[in-house]
C-alpha cells in the first residue's frame, strides 16, 4: 500500500481507493465542523490539473468547512466514486483526529498508470509542506 498526495492536500491510497484530507490540511483548516460528500456517490471524477502550485481544474462537489474556512476538494485520480463516507457528516471532527482513517470517498481509479506521475510520494509531500511554513 502506498499513500500518494496532491499539492491541494488530498491523499490517495492506491490499495483501497480511499481519498481524504491530509493532516496538514486539517491543521490549516482548524476544527472541522461540517463535511458533505453525498453528492459524490457514483460520480465520475477527473484528476485535478495544476499550474505550478495552483489548481487549474474546478473543485469536486464536496464540502469541508471549519471555523476558519471552507476547503476546496480536488480528486487526486480520475475514476468513478464507489463509496462515500457518510459517517463524516455526523462526526466531521474525525478528520482532525486521524486524517488517514477519516477518508472522504473511495474511487475506482480508471487511469492510474497514466496519472500516478502527477502525484507526490510521502517524501516529496513533506518537502512541499515544509516549504509552506
Amino acid at each position: 500500500m502506498t499513500i500518494w498526495y496532491t499539492k491541494t492536500h488530498q491523499w490517495y491510497n492506491d490499495e483501497n481507493g480511499e481519498v481524504g484530507l491530509t493532516p496538514f490540511a486539517a491543521e490549516q483548516l482548524g476544527e472541522i465542523s461540517f463535511v458533505d460528500v453525498d453528492a459524490l456517490e457514483g460520480a465520475e471524477l477527473t484528476q485535478l490539473t495544476m499550474d505550478g502550485d495552483e489548481p487549474t481544474s474546478d473543485p469536486i462537489d464536496a464540502t469541508v468547512e471549519s471555523s476558519k474556512a471552507v476547503g476546496d476538494i480536488y480528486s487526486p485520480v480520475s475514476g468513478t466514486v464507489k463509496e462515500v463516507n457518510g459517517d463524516l457528516m455526523d462526526e466531521p471532527e474525525k478528520i482532525n483526529e486521524d486524517g488517514f482513517s477519516a477518508w472522504l470517498y473511495k474511487i475506482d481509479a480508471s487511469k492510474w498508470d497514466a496519472e500516478k506521475g502527477n502525484l507526490l510520494d510521502e517524501a516529496a509531500y513533506k518537502a512541499f509542506t515544509a516549504s509552506l511554513k
